[in-house]
């Protein structure tokens, strides 16, 4: 079997991400005819069917595919941090690095980090994408981003891997929050209130039935969403308490609705979420020991708040 083309791995690992060809190509720039192509030629190369294709253009990894696609994430990360090595001596040491983030860490924990590095190190390029743990692992592993900041809920939950390296930037505090003037202010108050929480199964939701076993509660949940803002607009309008990270709270601005935060949990059950800082062994850079620094003060403050 003669050399891969790269362009065929980093295809197969976009069709993967998204379970559908139509959308990686619509991802690559591609139209979804190359796509195909693409996943044909690969497949003929390597001798076995990669993906299963199901009704309605949706696709399932085969075996084959998932060992194929992981073994092709490497590839493309060593790849990637060469290029990225390459690049920096032709530039006498002005290395571009791109940086993932989830949501709640590009818009409350770090709004001033890029102008504190750019100041630190004016010759890097920073690039910084917003994306969720699971996302983002995929894209460190594939070389397409060089520091991702992540967030664990519960101990078992990813990420977690031998193949990098991670260091804890601190726990996050989730604030059990209900909205001012309706009588919510203490644990007790919110035991008969409806609850607003991620959708069953999700992390969040596990961690907040974790969480309610220990602390002898059975929170009703009327509403489910992924999103924390909405949670937020939920618990603001009367509709619901719930648990909402201390950054998300403190980004709420609105004085038609105000927010209370509900005190009295025990100091020893009060649920958290750990923050973490992950790389591949081989992409280190200054910047990225100064940006886990700065992501460890902002948690740290939050503990504050």
């Amino acid at each position: 079997m003669n050399g891969i083309d790269p362009r065929l791995l980093r295809t197969l690992l976009e069709v993967m991400r998204h379970g559908s060809m139509s959308t990686a190509a619509a991802a690559l720039g591609y139209v979804p005819s190359a796509v195909s192509q693409h996943i044909a030629r690969l497949e003929r190369q390597v001798g076995t069917e990669l993906l299963s294709r199901r009704p309605g253009g949706g696709v399932t990894p085969t075996a084959g595919g998932r060992a194929l696609a992981d073994a092709a994430a490497r590839v493309l990360a060593a790849t990637a941090d060469f290029q990225r090595l390459a690049d920096g001596i032709a530039r006498s040491g002005a290395p571009e690095l791109s940086i993932g983030v989830y949501a709640t860490a590009a818009g409350r924990l770090l709004p001033t980090a890029p102008a504190t590095l750019r100041r630190a190190h004016p010759d890097v390029v920073l690039h910084v994408t917003e994306t969720e743990p699971v996302d983002g692992l995929r894209g460190l592993r594939a070389g397409e981003i060089d520091l991702l900041l992540a967030y664990r809920s519960l101990p078992e939950d990813p990420p977690g891997a031998a193949d990098l390296r991670i260091r804890g930037l601190g726990r996050e505090p989730l604030w059990l929050m209900a909205a001012r003037g309706t009588g919510a202010v203490t644990l007790d108050d919110c035991r008969e209130a409806d609850w607003v929480a991620g959708h069953v199964g999700t992390a969040d939701r596990r961690l907040l039935r974790r969480w309610a076993h220990r602390t002898g509660l059975d929170p009703a949940v009327r509403y489910e969403t992924d999103d924390y803002h909405t949670a937020l607009a939920l618990i603001a309008q009367g509709l619901a308490v719930g648990l909402v990270p201390a950054s998300v709270v403190c980004g709420w601005h609105d004085p038609a609705r105000p927010l209370t935060r509900v005190e009295g949990l025990p100091a020893a059950e009060r649920p958290e979420r750990e923050v973490l800082a992950l790389t591949r062994p081989r992409a280190s850079h200054p910047v990225v020991d100064d940006l886990a620094d700065l992501s460890s003060a902002a948690v740290g403050a939050t503990r504050g708040s």
